[in-house]
């Protein structure tokens, strides 16, 4: 399986500070890996196939947020007291693709390493092959795509305001890509990491997106508010996940500034949000990802429909990618179990359905979710795929919510 994505490199990017580093570089190079120690503010430009971090505290929100920009799958390293504490279901399966116990298992630790970069390698792989879009079926899905062009018209700033991981960087290179400045660039900005007003006027031509606009300093939120008020029409997307309206309210942001960068908004509904179209992308990300490892369509076992269920999603969709390309690797048989997408199954309650109505309704909801993720944008070859009417279809829909 590994074979057809290996790639010549096999550089572990190890992020300092890290205590047993020493005792597993002889142990590593010999396996054919090379150790690449890595300050937190070099994480995101340093380039590998794996990331390893040690965990002595629980990981702080900023740390997570650059081991996701990183674009490596992580693998944490603590003690065995501590990995309970530390490595929960939702870290693990969320910013994390493992977390082992001290002292390391070597064998296992290899093992873990070589999925890792098989992991990291599905996601460069999408990256490079796929077209971007945003997926769904349900009114909330529909809503936003909707929304997507005539915003992308319009001259301004515009806030992209939702939860973490439910698509708003998605939504700013869709809205970059449909504007009239799709030949020029899209410039990031992360407040967070340093400002620089001079950035804006640089890229005027294209568009700007602010990341972390409330960590701004008082003389910086001066500074861009003035920059808005002499260049209104400034192409200017700002990413909020609900921190920027909390500073307005502590009186660490500047109104002023929070209406110039918000004047329209667009939302970007969260997973919980749209729950018909959870097993569509579950299933667009199997197929996305999947044909790159195996020659067969890995299949979610009804165990794992159910745990996906199931699950809150607090990562939103970001989380569900991430948990099917690490079941993606370590699934084990044809179908993907609740265990390899880091979920506990759901314990089967004393009414647990047992009749042959409730497997019919599996089967159909299973059969709607297989074509939905095929022709997400054909409804007609869709109902045809599965033998049925385009009414009908619809009906079939509207019956599993998954529109």
């Amino acid at each position: 399986m590994f074979e057809a994505v290996s790639v010549a490199s096999r550089q572990v990017l190890v992020l300092e500070p890290f205590d047993v580093l020493d005792t597993l570089l002889q142990p590593l190079q010999a396996a054919g890996w090379s150790l690449k120690p890595c300050p937190p503010e070099r994480l995101v430009s340093e380039a590998a196939d794996v990331l390893l971090l040690s965990l002595e505290r629980p990981p702080s929100l900023a740390l997570l947020k650059l081991v996701q920009r990183s674009g490596l799958s992580c693998v944490a390293v603590t003690q065995n007291q501590r990995l309970r504490q530390f490595c929960s279901e939702q870290l693990v399966g969320e910013w994390l693709f493992a977390a082992l116990p001290c002292p390391l298992d070597m064998p296992v630790l290899l093992e873990t390493l070589q999925q890792a970069q098989v992991a990291s390698r599905l996601l460069q792989l999408k990256g490079a092959r796929q077209t971007a879009q945003f997926l769904g079926n349900s009114g909330p899905a529909r809503s936003v795509r909707k929304s997507l062009d005539s915003l992308a018209r319009c001259d301004g700033p515009l806030l992209l305001c939702g939860e973490r991981g439910s698509g708003k960087h998605l939504l700013a290179h869709l809205l970059h890509q449909r504007s009239p400045r799709a030949r020029q660039d899209l410039h990031c900005i992360d407040c967070a990491v340093g400002f620089d007003i001079s950035l804006l006027s640089a890229a005027k031509a294209g568009t700007v997106l602010l990341e972390n606009v409330e960590q701004l300093s008082e003389v910086d939120q001066q500074r861009l508010l003035e920059h808005l008020q002499r260049h209104p029409h400034a192409a200017l997307l700002t990413l909020d996940q609900g921190e920027l309206m909390q500073a307005v309210q502590r009186r660490c942001f500047t109104p002023e500034l929070f209406q110039s960068l918000a004047p329209r908004q667009l939302h970007t509904p969260n997973l919980r949000e749209h729950p018909g179209d959870l097993l569509l992308l579950a299933e667009h990300f199997a197929q996305q990802h999947g044909t790159t490892i195996v020659r067969h369509h890995r299949r979610f076992s009804d165990e794992a429909l159910e745990a996906m269920t199931g699950h809150p999603w607090p990562g939103n969709v970001r989380e569900l990618r991430n948990r099917v390309v690490r079941a993606l690797v370590l699934a084990q048989g044809r179908q993907i179990v609740a265990v390899d997408l880091g979920l506990q199954p759901v314990q089967p309650g004393v009414d647990a359905p047992v009749t042959l109505e409730d497997y019919i309704l599996r089967a159909e909801r299973q059969a709607l979710n297989d074509v939905l993720g095929r022709y997400t944008h054909n409804m007609s070859q869709a109902a045809r795929t599965l033998g049925i009417s385009r009414p009908t279809f619809y009906r079939l829909l509207h019956k599993h919510r998954l529109r």
